[in-house]
């Protein structure tokens, strides 16, 4: 069985932190090796933390401005969002897609998965089928 178990623990937090948990993924596959891929995930793990508790912080203080330096927060979220975070998941889901075609998963299959309909979850293999990884899909599957 190939299930990955994704579970939270909380942590103690440093001095004024807030306490927040800490994700952990537990593999059946111990052999497997993520050898130049765990700095990258754990950098993603902890981007999407900062984005998530800094738009929740912003929401929560609910004023319609804000100073200049939480417009520069938002600026540097967007930028490793838009440039490294989601590039990222879009190769992770690539490979996911890729491999999943390759071993012999239906279009039916993809598309539930996906939460569209057969046609568009065909188009979307048939397109990704049709060209070479990206780089982002080459770190993802460890290539």
């Amino acid at each position: 069985m190939s299930d990955v178990v994704v579970r939270a623990e909380l942590r103690e937090p440093y001095e004024d932190e807030q306490r927040i948990p800490d994700i952990i993924l537990a593999s059946p596959h111990e052999a497997c090796d993520l050898s130049g891929g765990t700095d990258q995930v754990g950098e993603f793990t902890r981007t999407l933390e900062w984005a998530l508790l800094l738009l929740r912080t912003l929401e929560r203080d609910g004023r319609d401005r804000v100073p200049e330096e939480d417009l520069n927060r938002l600026h540097s979220l967007v930028r490793a969002l838009d440039q490294r975070l989601i590039p990222a998941l879009e190769g992770v889901r690539d490979a996911a897609v890729r491999r999943y075609r390759e071993l012999g998963g239906s279009y039916g299959g993809l598309a539930k998965a996906m939460g569209v309909p057969r046609s568009t979850a065909q188009t979307r293999s048939m397109a990704l089928l049709g060209r070479e990884p990206s780089a982002h899909e080459r770190w993802a599957s460890g290539q």
